[in-house]
């Protein structure tokens, strides 16, 4: 797979949790301070210009046992179960995630490929300091060696991607896999827009011919 160099870190509000992350700021001040609607909207409006820093190919595989117990390793290091909110587990963020990455929009920008490399380049670092994976690490040495791995611009991007998913299974409608039960809503105290969507009537029934597959 070719890999990509990704000059430039990526600027939203998931890049803003990757510093987050690096200090003392909770997730629940995070997310209170950006104010739940504008963040997420904000979110999805960038999505567009920051997947066109992805350059590489388009990966239809199934993650490996590996790489799944990677990326809830690392989802959890990003949202843990401290007490401060609801964790990545309690989001169903990897669910979630399989799920956004078969949207065809997320295919054609590289996502899962990007994401497959970036627990590849996660695993080298660990080998490279540790001698064993990351998910072999304990919850200390993990944090640590995300505060090492955020610092490139490529793998700040990484990590930016993961947290833009995340987000969004915190803050969209549990109809898309995450947020079960609206856990995510009652936490930051927001009151969801009506008629929510259904199994029938999700965005991708409006935005793509479900015949074709294609933008309607």
């Amino acid at each position: 797979m070719q890999q990509s160099s990704h000059p430039k870190p990526i600027r939203s509000g998931s890049q803003t949790h990757i510093a987050a992350f690096n200090s003392s700021l909770s997730r629940r001040d995070f997310l209170k301070q950006s104010a739940t609607a504008t963040l997420l909207a904000g979110l999805l409006i960038y999505k567009h210009s920051f997947a066109k820093e992805l350059s590489t190919s388009v990966s239809t595989k199934d993650f490996t046992s590996h790489q799944k117990a990677t990326l809830e390793s690392v989802q959890l290091q990003l949202f843990p179960d401290d007490g401060d909110g609801p964790s990545a587990s309690n989001i169903h963020a990897y669910r979630y995630l399989q799920w956004a990455l078969t949207d065809p929009e997320n295919m054609a920008d590289g996502d899962k490929g990007f994401i497959i490399e970036g627990i590849q380049w996660l695993d080298n670092l660990s080998k490279q300091q540790h001698s064993s994976n990351f998910i072999t690490l304990n919850p200390k040495q993990k944090h640590q060696l995300l505060e090492v791995f955020s610092h490139t611009s490529k793998h700040e991007n990484w990590m930016s991607l993961l947290v833009y998913y995340l987000l969004e299974a915190l803050l969209l409608d549990p109809v898309y896999g995450g947020n079960p039960n609206g856990i995510g809503w009652k936490w930051l105290e927001h009151q969801p827009g009506f008629p929510r969507p259904d199994n029938k009537h999700t965005y991708r029934h409006f935005l793509y011919d479900q015949d074709s597959g294609k933008s309607v």
